[in-house]
């Protein structure tokens, strides 16, 4: 048969025609010539019946004679080529010289570089000594960097760079400076994704710099030359930097018209590949016909001639593919040719609607006649050309370069083999699909057009806020066709029908890879685990912007196919997979501990949930990963352990994570299970997924859009507060000018002048950053944080709530909850009830989270003490929940809708004794109930003596931050007063109906009261101790942090006893109550003991306050006085409302007034008139007294005037710096307030005169233990005597008596009535007493 009409149709030429019928023949006129002399005519041979074989040899002729031909006319063009690049002198491929022991991270081609030193400086390989050259660098990050050019003699080290020397020369577009010896400013702030090209011209001495294709200007126009000086190019990268460079090895993205690439165009390959290209397109729209007409050929009757046509086809296809292979494997050709072929074939929109395209056959044709490797080269560089295109930064307002590479790289993955191929090797790795995911922002200068200054809006700057939201909404339309693009990209890697019996679906292998490059992410909050092993196939971390991108996506297309696939399954993760392994949580633990333990533990009930046949699997699973992880444990403890790789070195691709060293599987847990998933068991793990992600990485940038918000909001202060005083000032000096204008000079005129240019520079300055704010503002909420991506947080959360509601019922088998589930939810509420919002306010509106808000409520009340619960982990991510709900006023009154069971159960978590648990964080959440409430108790933030007005300031919720911008703790949070009165009510009336559980819970806030206020005492003790022994003394951080730690906790167990005694008074004023007596003397004596301390006389405490330490900012007289005022109140309110009787002395006065360290001169310091002196002459106090009133008191030094003689020494005592009032403070203390504690000392001045008549005891009647109180008790069977109090607070820790440690029987009282007995004891002999 002919093949003519074949060849045709591929090569667009009909060689056959002109084949000469003379040539093909010639033997044959030979021997008629020998033979006859007469030869008759004959007609010449059909072409036809030439076989396949030998028209395929013309064909293959014709081929290599056209390939020869381009090589013969681009001989000219070539040498034209190498004339123009005489001046450069190294090998033709260039590279970075790399030398692989520093500490840089390459890539496989030697174009890539990542810096994992201080500041590391690498060269290209070739240099030039003349003529007019350029490269391009793409850059990874925007941080410190010098790019530019050096010559062989520069010597660079960490602390010298390009630039750094005299024959070097940099620019670093993060500051924007040139180096050159000296550096001075020069062009553009770069961003990441930003193209930078680098010229020289070394016959006119001038570098210049392009930014984006845009020329920055000439920043040096004289260059070092001379004998031996050439110029390489170069770049310094400072800590974690990454670039990429093209010296030519693809084309430029923005080349400059008469500068050459240091690598030479490869001109005889493009032709070539171009010509081959067109022959292969042509070929694979034949084959995809062919493959669309399939079905209907296995019918057809001249299947055998289809065949045949096939078959050449085939033949045409494999010469084709092997002359391609010599060209297409340079990333010149892939780019230029390859790229760009595949660009102008087809569109998305007819890829989907033809699944038989010419580019599908071509993708068919690659993987059909090209070896694996080969075809997987070609894809890796074809997605690494179209990632640079998308990660470039966007030009103008216009997004459609970006959405026609992503268009690209879906139509690549709408062949099913290549798509599978990608997930599996090439789209997570180095974050190539997060990168696709994220949207890049907008340029500044693009900004700045689309937000002039007139349109900026800010609380402080007033501008237009309709304006300012058009462009906030105009950005996001803007983004919307890209995001748009990204989730239909993503839909189309999780298809889920594509499976066989030999290959998974794309959905499994997206599970598999995601599964894995998520646990990987997650490692970076597991610190020893990163130090073990040192590198993970996450060989950087991931953006904190891509990180929020990656996984809001992910939400939205996990929630759009919930409703498309199981519109009518409620949407949560089955708790089944926690049990049976299905899903692999790696070194993540489970809430109540470990996983093979628990499975031990719980066997029984994992029978019964699963069935007995499934249990057994899953435990001979967990043998044969024993097995396997002892076999890892030998090898690790062996001698490869030399072999971990070590940061900074390229390592092969054999290395294997710690992470699959801890949790090893036999069949390798990164293989998927060929066929198609379980629609159920996908969607669960794809949600699964979501929730660890957002937990590993993607909640970070939204603290960061929070602390923009946040800074905002203090500019917006500070303009406020500029406005104000500059307006008074003006009026100020207005009213000077008009009355004073005979006075009035220009002295005068110049410093009014200065004053009102002082005030207007200041406002210039913080509008200017708040302007600048305001813009990045724009993005954050148009795009990174908008509207949108707050709703699918909001799903997240209800979902992830309804998971662990659902498994909580499974009663013990809730312990195999994943840690992270748990661990999530602090961090999701906050972004839901706080970060999210862009306007700071002291109170947000969450109407639309309201039913995850409330859920979260019931949730954590009903768990809060969950003994389900184990690991630590979870009990502190539970209290950090409960945290931010309490921060919140929606959050309270979310928990005050709880169900009883749920307020119940919380409140008796938060009234657990004070021992052996974090009860700090506890103590911290019964004060956000009763902040608001509490003696000069309004505000969490101190207040200040200069502040004005009477009102706190609120800012709203803030928070301690460390400097990865996570969460610090709740002790370090700070936000508006949200009194509970109905939690108020559940806390008294749990105290007041079980006695047992009130008094050991008062016992223990008591115990630990005493301890962190002695802890606190003996630290200031010491600081001043150190302070007076030297001079310019530095003191240690961590000690002055804890001091400043423990004066806190002493203030919140203050406060902690103040909201006791104001909600359930009955536990320590009603006598009828077994301890009563004791819990009101313990009282009584501690709040004596901090007055004392902390008041007068001063000591260590009005010391370290007079320092005025910025570490110690927060220990001050205000909040532990007006503690220990409230508690005082509040014991005392009864007595001062109840005027009838003022004559008694109740109990709780007598208990008070008959403590030794009670004097009305600590409660008088409060209100800063000391007029009652102390009881020992010695310790007369200094400092806050009024100086009317006390006479004898010296008003400077404030030290009592008595004569002393000429010729002894007196040591003057230091008069306090800062005096404490509590008029100073309007804005936390009212009025009343202040009458109240008058009310206060009066009326203890009247019980004191009472008890004026009462004999005091003598020594030998005073108990031995306290020396304070008479002896009233006697213990048997040893006699020995103390008073009840003592001896009753001894036995709730010893039965043994506290002299001889006898075993005490009975304890009475001296007119014989029993007050104690200890039923246990086995009867003893007789003791005599000492």
């Amino acid at each position: 048969m002919s093949i003519s009409k074949l060849f045709v149709k591929v090569f667009n030429e009909d060689i056959f025609e002109q084949v000469d019928q003379d040539n093909l023949y010639s033997e044959l006129d030979d021997d008629l010539d020998a033979n006859c002399s007469t030869v008759p005519d004959q007609k010449p041979p059909n072409i036809e019946d030439l076989s396949v074989t030998k028209q395929m040899i013309i064909v293959r002729t014709w081929l290599d004679d056209k390939l020869q031909q381009i090589q013969t006319n681009s001989n000219d063009e070539i040498r034209r080529l190498y004339t123009e690049t005489e001046s450069r002198i190294g090998p033709d491929l260039t590279i970075f010289d790399v030398d692989y022991t520093t500490t840089v991270r390459v890539s496989s081609d030697r174009l890539a570089l990542r810096s994992q030193g201080s500041f590391n400086t690498v060269r290209a390989n070739c240099c030039v000594y003349g003529g007019r050259w350029m490269y391009e660098i793409h850059l990874h990050t925007k941080g410190v960097m010098q790019i530019g050019w050096a010559s062989s003699s520069c010597q660079f080290n960490e602390n010298s760079g390009v630039g750094d020397t005299k024959w070097s020369y940099g620019y670093d577009g993060s500051k924007q400076q040139i180096w050159h010896i000296s550096t001075k400013k020069y062009g553009d702030k770069w961003q990441i994704g930003d193209v930078i090209g680098v010229t020289i011209d070394v016959d006119k001495e001038q570098i210049e710099y392009f930014r984006n294709g845009r020329s920055m200007g000439i920043a040096f126009n004289k260059l070092e030359k001379g004998p031996g000086i050439t110029f390489f190019a170069a770049i310094s990268l400072g800590y974690t930097q990454g670039i990429e460079a093209n010296f030519g090895n693809r084309p430029f993205m923005y080349p400059v018209q008469g500068f050459q690439p240091l690598m030479a165009r490869p001109i005889l390959k493009l032709q070539r590949a171009n010509l081959l290209m067109n022959y292969l397109i042509n070929l694979a729209g034949i084959f995809s016909k062919y493959n669309a007409q399939s079905g209907s050929l296995l019918h057809n009757p001249t299947e055998v001639r289809v065949s045949t046509k096939k078959t050449v086809y085939c033949i045409f296809a494999t010469l084709l593919i092997e002359k391609i292979t010599n060209e297409i494997f340079d990333p010149y050709i892939i780019e230029d040719v390859l790229l760009g072929r595949i660009s102008s074939l087809t569109s998305l929109s007819a890829e989907k609607d033809n699944p038989h395209s010419v580019l599908q056959g071509l993708l068919s044709l690659f993987w059909n006649y090209m070896e694996g490797d080969e075809v997987k080269f070609v894809l890796r560089k074809l997605v690494n050309a179209l990632l640079g295109t998308f990660t470039h930064t966007i030009q103008g307002l216009d997004y459609e370069k970006h959405r026609q590479a992503l268009g690209m790289l879906h139509c690549l993955c709408l062949h099913e083999q290549t798509r599978k191929y990608l997930l599996e090797g090439k789209l997570f790795k180095k974050h190539c699909l997060a990168f696709f995911l994220y949207i890049h922002p907008l340029e500044f200068y693009i900004m700045e057009e689309l937000l002039p200054d007139s349109m900026a809006w800010t609380d402080g700057i007033d501008g237009p806020k309709d304006k300012y939201l058009n462009v906030v909404d105009k950005v996001r339309k803007m983004t919307e066709p890209l995001y748009a693009a990204q989730k239909d990209f993503l839909s189309t890697l999780m298809i889920n029908s594509d499976g066989t019996g030999e290959t998974p679906s794309s959905r499994s292998i997206f599970l598999a890879k995601l599964r894995r490059y998520v646990i990987d992410l997650s490692m970076e909050q597991r610190p020893f685990h990163a130090f073990f092993f040192m590198q993970s196939s996450i060989q950087h971390p991931l953006d904190a912007p891509v990180a929020l991108a990656f996984v809001c996506i992910l939400i939205d297309q996990v929630r759009t196919m919930f409703k498309e696939e199981m519109p009518s399954r409620y949407v949560e993760v089955n708790s089944d997979y926690f049990i049976d392994g299905t899903f692999d949580y790696m070194h993540f633990d489970r809430v109540g501990g470990v996983l093979s333990h628990l499975r031990k533990v719980h066997r029984a009930d994992i029978d019964t949930r699963l069935g007995h046949d499934r249990t057994q699997q899953i435990f001979d699973d967990d043998r044969q990963n024993l097995r396997v992880n002892e076999v890892t444990t030998l090898y690790l403890l062996g001698e490869n352990i030399n072999n971990v790789a070590v940061v900074g070195h390229t390592q092969g691709a054999s290395n294997t994570t710690y992470t699959h060293f801890l949790n090893p599987r036999p069949n390798g847990s990164s293989e998927s299970t060929p066929g198609n998933m379980d629609m159920e068991a996908s969607l669960c793990e794809l949600l699964d997924l979501c929730i660890i992600f957002y937990y590993s990485a993607g909640h970070k940038y939204i603290v960061k859009i929070a602390a923009v918000r946040d800074e905002i909001a203090a500019l917006n202060e500070v303009l406020k507060e500029t406005k104000y005083y500059r307006e008074d000032i003006e009026r100020k000096l207005v009213a000077l000018e008009q009355h004073a204008n005979v006075c009035m000079n220009e002295n005068h005129q110049h410093v009014m002048g200065e004053l009102r240019s002082k005030f207007s520079q200041r406002q210039n300055v913080f509008a200017t950053r708040s302007i600048s704010l305001a813009r990045k503002q724009i993005w954050l909420r148009g795009v990174a944080l908008n509207g949108h991506r707050r709703s699918l947080l909001i799903w997240l959360l209800e979902r992830m709530l309804r998971t662990l509601t659902s498994a909580s019922t499974t009663g013990s088998l809730f312990s195999f909850v994943p840690e992270v589930y748990v661990n999530t939810l602090p961090i999701l509420l906050d972004a839901v009830m706080d970060f999210c919002h862009h306007d700071l306010k002291a109170q947000f509106e969450g109407s639309d989270a309201e039913c995850g808000v409330n859920a979260a409520a019931e949730f954590l009340g009903v768990h809060s003490a969950d003994p389900r619960i184990v690991l630590a982990s979870c009990k502190d991510s539970m209290l950090q929940a409960l945290g931010t709900l309490t921060c919140h006023k929606s959050g309270v009154r979310a928990l005050e809708r709880t169900s009883k069971r749920s307020q119940s159960a919380l409140v008796r978590a938060l009234l657990r004794p004070y021992e052996n648990r974090a009860w700090g964080q506890s103590n911290w959440l019964l004060l956000r109930f009763w902040m608001g409430e509490g003696y000069g108790y309004k505000d969490s933030r101190q207040p200040c003596v200069w502040q004005g007005g009477t009102l706190p300031l609120h800012q709203g919720l803030c928070r301690s931050r460390s400097r990865n911008e996570t969460h610090t703790g709740l002790l370090h949070n700070v936000a508006p007063a949200n009194p509970s009165k109905h939690f108020q009510r559940l806390i008294g009336g749990k105290l007041i109906e079980d006695e047992p559980f009130a008094t050991a819970f008062l016992n223990s806030v008591l115990s630990q009261l005493n301890w962190a206020f002695s802890e606190f005492i003996l630290l200031l003790q010491e600081i001043q101790n150190t302070a007076q022994r030297q001079e310019n003394t530095l003191f240690e951080p961590k000690q002055l942090k804890i001091c400043s730690m423990c004066f806190e906790l002493t203030v919140s167990l203050m406060r902690c006893l103040e909201m006791i005694i104001s909600v359930a008074p009955e536990i320590v004023t009603d006598a009828s109550r077994q301890n009563s007596d004791l819990l009101l003397n313990r009282i009584c004596q501690l709040i004596s003991q901090v007055l004392s301390r902390v008041t007068v006389p001063p000591g260590c405490f009005q010391f370290v306050v007079d320092m005025c330490s910025a570490d110690l900012n927060a220990v001050t007289h205000y909040p532990i006085i007006t503690a220990a005022l409230g508690i005082l109140l509040a014991l005392m309110q009864e007595e001062m409302d109840n005027e009838m009787t003022p004559q008694i002395v109740t109990r709780v006065s007598r208990a008070f007034l008959t403590d030794p360290s009670f004097q009305f001169a600590t409660l008088e310091f409060a209100l800063g008139e000391i007029r009652t002196p102390l009881l020992e002459q010695k310790n007369i106090p200094r400092g806050n007294f009024d100086p009317s009133s006390r006479p004898h008191i010296d008003p400077l030094t404030n030290d009592v005037r008595v004569p002393f003689p000429n010729n002894s020494k007196r040591i003057r005592a230091d008069p306090p710096i800062l005096k404490f009032a509590l008029n100073d403070f309007p804005s936390h203390v009212c009025t009343d307030e202040i009458e109240n504690v008058r009310r206060l000392i009066e009326s203890l001045r009247v019980k004191q005169t009472l008890l004026s008549d009462i004999t005091l005891p003598s020594e030998d009647s005073l108990c031995p233990i306290c020396c304070a109180k008479p002896i009233t008790a006697v213990f048997t069977p040893c006699k020995h005597q103390s008073c009840s109090d003592c001896i009753m607070q001894h036995m709730m820790n010893s039965k043994v008596c506290f002299y001889c440690k006898t075993t005490i029987q009975t304890i009475e009282t001296l007119e014989g009535t029993l007050i104690y007995s200890n039923d246990e004891v086995v009867p003893s002999p007789m003791i005599e007493s000492a």
